[in-house]
């Protein structure tokens, strides 16, 4: 009896936490967005740390490519820590000559939210 108060306690509290959670793709896309808008306006990115969601990105591709536009394809949220976003980007390099990627960013959803390229994708 002790058991399935206890079982029924602990289930009631996961039910009431996670209609309070904000939902992790949409914060995920938040995040993916607001971190590939930051390189597009070759903002710097410790302004992202200062959003209210605050965003840790990386991205080595900054340093020798320009984004001229992105679109957001697929979101594979399979796993709710890490939600991956493929990305069509549109790139110029130092010297003007644009190119097309594509690209998978891991977004972990955590505080602060952390944008990288998945190297496995």
């Amino acid at each position: 009896m002790l058991r399935t108060c206890c079982a029924l306690a602990l289930l009631a509290l996961g039910c009431s936490s996670a209609r309070h959670a904000p939902d992790a793709v949409e914060r995920g896309r938040a995040a993916v967005t607001a971190a590939l808008d930051n390189w597009k306006a070759n903002e710097p990115v410790a302004k992202l740390k200062a959003l209210a969601d605050p965003v840790d990105f990386a991205e080595e591709l900054r340093g020798t490519h320009a984004l001229e536009s992105y679109t957001v394809l697929k979101t594979d949220a399979t796993d709710a820590a890490v939600i991956r976003f493929t990305v069509a980007l549109k790139l110029k390099d130092k010297k003007g000559k644009p190119s097309d990627r594509e690209a998978v960013f891991s977004v972990a959803v955590k505080t602060p939210i952390v944008v990288a390229r998945d190297p496995y994708f």
